[in-house]
């Protein structure tokens, strides 16, 4: 009796309230079209948000294989991503896209994956350990042909 009474207070408490990320420029994201090839020159940078305009699916040549079957009319898309610095690196997207994180050919396992329920215009984000350097957002599954994405290094 005892734990489920601490646990309903754990659960009133502010602590354990769902807080919804707001990301720097969610409001108003800078357009661009994602790559269909890993190879591109242009990065995004950390702390921004992009509306990324996607591809036909089987048109997208990912940079590193996915265990996931490609749904059929889905979208798909590659973004770079320079990281100025180590730490924990949230990707924050606005519809049920798959996202990867790839450095080097391989892709990074994320350390947590949160869905929030009353968050306006968000759907989920995905947060990576990163070590400074250039990495590709692996866009896959898109239901859309478009999605908004926003990164935040902390």
């Amino acid at each position: 009796m005892r734990t489920v009474a601490v646990l309903t207070l754990m659960m009133a408490s502010p602590l354990a309230a769902q807080t919804c990320p707001s990301p720097a420029g969610w409001n108003d994201p800078v357009k661009h079209m994602a790559a269909r090839l890993p190879e591109m020159q242009f990065a995004l940078a950390t702390g921004t948000s992009a509306q990324l305009e996607l591809r036909a699916g089987k048109d997208v040549k990912l940079a590193s294989p996915t265990d996931r079957k490609p749904g059929p009319r889905t979208s798909a898309g590659l973004a770079a991503i320079d990281v100025p610095t180590a730490g924990k690196l949230d990707v924050i997207l606005s519809n049920s896209t798959y996202v990867d994180l790839v450095r080097n050919g391989r892709i990074l396992k994320s350390t947590s994956f949160s869905m929030p329920k009353d968050c306006p215009g968000i759907r989920k984000s995905v947060t990576y350990n990163v070590v400074a350097g250039r990495y590709i957002v692996q866009l896959t599954n898109a239901p859309e042909r478009s999605v908004k994405m926003a990164t935040v290094l902390r």
